[in-house]
């Protein structure tokens, strides 16, 4: 990849030679040498890199050692250098850029950092580090019900702990809390064993190939392009067989396992097994030497999960409750069944709902005596058929809440599912009311709570913080009574990788109405195939990512299909006869890599979706501009040279545009489209700005954009597919701006009106959740007491200041506020704030009360973060992470009393810093809930606080202390050592070898990173 960007680098500096022989040459040719130069350097840097990520895998491999910090940071930063040439890459052909780069010396720039780096590697010394811990992270999972569970956890613990016993089979019928107890287990081990805890998931879409790739993704084994199973085997058997005291957990087996086949050769010093199944048989057929039974609740237990889950605020009257209980009971003391009934009669106390709930559930299931499959989805789907009560039908077998549940049946059983993803599904799919874009969005967010809510889906955490709930699941037997109710209408084979070809054209039943072969291993559809398959009106072949070519004749007998989505493959062209489709409303095709050709569209009138952002498209494909009926069009892609002049005079009906950032968009045709309400793209100034603004001034508070403003900046602009906007987004970089004092006084503003001020003014943002600002010089701060804006700005969440060496601070105290702070918090919304490059910014405390995330780094002139404004302590209740990097002068970061929430401190590369926390004249100070310490090249760094006798933390999980080298003779922290705990350490050798000198037992509570 690089070799082909330097060759076209290359070419064209031959190209500028020739075409300028009198002008410039000698510069043009010393252009050319440092490219050479640097083509040469950053070549044998790649290597070096390839060679040390190699060792350090080798050497993780034992799930014992981990890379160094150091040696991690110097991987990111020749990542950065390889990226920063392959952005480059992507303009090569523009020859203003080309000229641009060579004014500005870039090539000797990035030489200078690649010698850096190589001399940086040479120092490095050992790469890995020992650990202790189970590596891995905790599982969500529900509390555990019942007396049995509970001994089952500890049986299970106890025999792990015995050294006796290397496989535990826990088995038991669907439903019954196999996987829950099996994710207790896991969390138990994480926090007391010594080894590695695996945990994969089976699933009944079984294959060698698939396990071994899950378990080879946990471990760290490189199995890609490896397509022999016995050499897959024989790697994974290599890891494995170093990482002492292991336990491998192969949750939802349905049929016997070849262990040896995948590569896991079970013992109790290596790698422990313990696996869930259905099946007494399936335990016995992998030779598990124990066999737990996971049986079902007594009926008290029932009733108490059943009234859990029910959460009524009101308690029911005493007919209700004892028909409730009867109603429990008929779920035969299965947890499933349990929770998705009682979730699906929240809120209910009429007594005659209860009857009717019990008439219909006794009519369902077989009897009280016991419960077989066959009645356990009865019991579920009763909950399914109760979403069609009180709720608008589309007029046909389901309402839209039921189709939609149906929908997430398509997807790969056990797959977490991204909520906005799901929307845009459930959208393409014409499946939600015909309404404004963003109602749609509310539509389908208030959908999947209520899935949510009547226990038909699960909620997941996801790693982002922000919004932990952004994903949701199905339980396997959830899917699976979705999948009987669409039978013969459905087919999906979802996620199953062991599928290498289309399923045969004899599978293709004349009745099918959706099928989904997404995430499967589908490499190629053979010349001439032609399922014949009328009704069809989903096809999903999404995210087949070796599928290459699809022929013609694969949709000629598919003239009613609505949807078809092949993102994330990666053919090189769309079949021609897509054209006849006269039905299609969504042709999704989005990270399309390597797709160039896609044919005229214009005959697709239907067409209501077209996504083709990361595709490699080169010109918008021809008829797009006669979609008359388009809602949504996305073609953010970054080898697009132009949009065609007039694409958007017969698209009046886009509500959702985006377009590719590095193209500024033609403002006058933008301004016409009178229903959009979600756009990214460009505009070239600030007066374009505010003329797109002021078209949409009617409907602001309806609408989600990401805007650019100015020139384009890579790193301003985040890299991902927007699908849903769900903020407002304004960045601006290099922009001309003449007031050079208070920049915000126009743009953060709520009523679209212009302000009184010096120069131009920039019309407000509704709203505006990010702001974003790079290189715009003359800026002196975002806002000003006598502006009187305070309120006006309160929506803020994130803000990002870089390169901006006029920048004083986020607000200015003029003549009138000067003495009195504003009567709210400026920033009451602000969550993130990164700062880079700025080197005069202080932060004011009383502005912004839930700050979660500080990001400072290379601020040279910086000597205090936080404003003096004269109080005695420093508040930030919700602050979580603090990071500083490259902070010469930095000398304070504020008081401490005012953080007792303080969960994460990070201080990196401050030189001249001796106390992190002012001196309050505090014996002793406590953070009670700081897990994590991280302390890095402070070379006079001394303590955390001056003058306090000790930090109290004991709530402590990582103390990191690097290059420190005057933190002598007690850590940072105080932590008692009465309490047990799991925490895991990394000192300074000096500062280790003098407190193991004063006491000998401290290595009993942690170990030495």
């Amino acid at each position: 990849m690089l070799s082909r960007i330097f060759e076209s680098f290359l070419s064209k500096v031959v190209e500028l030679i020739a075409d300028n022989a009198h002008n410039n040459v000698k510069s043009i040719k010393e252009f050319e040498l440092n490219l050479k130069v640097l083509q040469k350097k950053l070549k044998s840097l790649g290597a070096k890199a390839s060679d040390v990520e190699e060792e350090i895998k080798n050497s993780e491999l034992s799930g014992r050692k981990k890379r160094k910090r150091e040696v991690e940071e110097w991987l990111e930063e020749v990542r950065s250098i390889e990226k920063q040439v392959v952005e480059l890459g992507t303009q090569v052909e523009s020859e203003g850029f080309i000229m641009r780069l060579m004014d500005g010396g870039l090539p000797a720039k990035l030489i200078e950092e690649v010698d850096t780096l190589v001399e940086q590697s040479r120092n490095f010394g050992e790469l890995v580090l020992d650990i202790c811990g189970s590596g891995g992270d905790k599982l969500l999972t529900n509390g555990m019900v019942g007396q049995a569970f509970h001994e089952n956890l500890e049986m299970v613990l106890k025999l792990l702990e015995s050294g006796e016993v290397s496989s535990i089979g826990v088995y038991g019928m669907g439903g019954v809390g196999k996987t829950t107890l099996a994710k207790h287990i896991h969390n138990r081990l994480l926090q007391h064993s010594q080894g590695r805890v695996i945990w994969v998931t089976v699933s009944q879409e079984f294959s060698v190939m698939t396990l071994q790739d899950k378990i080879a993704h946990f471990i760290g084994v490189d199995l890609v392009g490896v397509d022999n199973e016995d050499i897959r085997a024989s790697r994974l058997h290599k890891t494995l067989s170093q990482m002492k005291n292991s336990v491998l957990i192969l949750d939802d087996v349905w049929e016997n396992i070849d262990l040896l086949k995948v590569g896991c050769l079970v013992s109790v010093e290596c790698c422990r097994l313990i696996i869930t199944t259905r099946s007494l048989e399936v335990c016995r057929q992998i030779c598990c030497q124990k066999r737990i039974q996971v049986s079902k609740l007594n009926h008290h237990e029932a009733w108490e999960l059943f009234k859990e889950t029910l959460r009524n605020e009101i308690e029911l009257d005493s007919s209700a409750e004892e028909i409730a209980r009867s109603v429990a009971k008929l779920c035969g003391g299965l947890p499933l069944a349990i929770v998705t009934v009682a979730g699906s009669m929240r809120g209910e106390r009429d007594i005659h709902t209860w009857r009717n709930a019990y008439v219909e559930l006794t009519e369902r299931v077989s009897g009280n005596d016991g419960m077989g499959d066959g009645d356990v989805y009865k019991v579920l789907k009763y909950s399914f058929d109760r979403l069609n009560r009180n709720h608008h039908s589309q007029g046909n077998e389901f309402n839209t809440l039921q189709h939609c549940f149906l929908h997430c049946a398509l997807h790969p059983e056990d797959k977490q599912m991204s909520r906005k993803r799901l929307i845009r599904e459930f959208i393409s799919g014409g499946l939600m009311d015909e309404r404004k874009a963003r109602a749609q969005v509310v539509q389908g967010y208030s959908i999947l709570n209520k899935l949510v809510n009547v226990c038909l889906l699960e909620s997941c955490a996801d790693l982002s913080r922000f919004d932990p709930t952004e994903r949701v699941k199905m339980h396997d037997l959830v899917r699976s009574m979705a999948l009987k109710i669409c039978e013969g209408k459905y087919m999906v084979r979802a996620g199953n990788r062991s599928l290498k070809e289309i399923p045969k054209e004899a599978e293709w039943a004349k009745d099918l109405e959706k099928v989904s072969l997404m995430e499967s291993g589908i490499r190629r559809i053979e010349e001439g195939m032609s399922p014949d398959c009328p009704k069809l009106s989903t096809l999903l072949l999404r995210d087949n990512i070796w599928l290459e070519f699809i022929p013609d004749s694969f949709f000629s007998k598919m003239q009613g299909l609505c949807t078809l989505d092949l993102s994330w493959t990666n053919i090189t062209k769309v079949p021609n006869s897509i054209c006849a489709m006269k039905s299609l409303k969504a042709l999704l095709l989005v990270g399309c890599g390597k797709l160039e050709i896609v044919p005229y569209l214009g005959e697709m009138k239907e067409l209501r979706d077209l996504n083709l952002s990361f595709t490699a498209i080169k010109e918008v494909p021809q008829g797009v501009g006669e979609l008359f009926n388009l809602k949504l069009l996305a073609l953010d892609v970054r080898k697009l040279k132009m949009l065609p002049r007039g694409l958007f005079h017969k698209l009046g009906n886009l509500q959702h545009l985006e377009l590719p950032f590095h193209m500024q968009v033609v403002i006058d045709e933008i301004e016409n489209l009178k229903l959009l309400e979600e756009f990214s793209g460009r505009v070239k100034n600030v007066n374009e700005f505010n003329s797109f603004i002021t078209s949409w001034e009617s409907r602001m508070h309806d609408t989600c954009y990401t805007i650019g403003v100015g020139s384009y900046h890579v790193s301003l602009y985040p890299y991902e597919g927007k699908g849903i906007c769900r903020k407002k987004e304004l960045i601006l970089s290099e922009c001309n701006l003449e007031d050079k004092r208070v920049f915000a006084e126009g743009i953060l503003h709520l009523t679209i009106s212009k302000c009184e001020c010096v120069g131009p003014s920039i019309y407000s943002v509704d709203g505006l959740k990010t702001l974003r600002i790079g290189s715009c010089g003359g800026i002196e701060y975002i806002w000003r007491s006598e502006a009187g804006l305070s309120s006006q700005i309160s929506t803020l969440e994130e803000i990002e200041l870089v390169e901006l060496d006029d920048m004083n601070g986020l607000i200015e105290k003029g003549e009138i506020g000067a003495s009195a702070a504003p009567a709210q918090p400026v920033f009451s919304s602000l969550t993130e704030l990164r700062i880079e490059k700025c080197n005069k910014m202080r932060i004011p405390l009383s502005g912004v009360p839930n700050l979660e995330v500080i990001r400072i780094s290379e601020c040279e002139e910086i000597e205090e973060i936080f404003e003096d404004e004269g109080t005695s302590s420093l508040t930030l209740p919700k602050l979580k992470y603090l990071v500083l990097h490259e902070l010469p002068r930095l000398r304070k970061v504020g008081i401490l009393s005012g953080v007792p929430n303080l969960e994460w401190i990070s201080v990196t590369e401050c030189g001249e810093i001796e106390d992190v926390f002012d001196d309050e004249g505090s014996r002793s100070l406590t953070l009670p809930k700081l897990r994590q310490l991280d302390l890095y090249e402070l070379p006079k760094l001394k303590g955390l606080c001056k003058g306090t006798a000790a930090i109290i933390c004991n709530s402590i999980e990582l103390i990191l202390v690097t290059k420190c080298p005057r933190l002598m003779n007690k850590l940072p922290v105080d932590v008692d050592l009465a309490v047990p705990r799991h925490c895991k350490i990394k000192l300074n050798p000096e500062l280790w070898e003098s407190l193991m000198s004063d006491d000998p037992n401290l290595s009993c509570f942690f170990s030495e990173g």
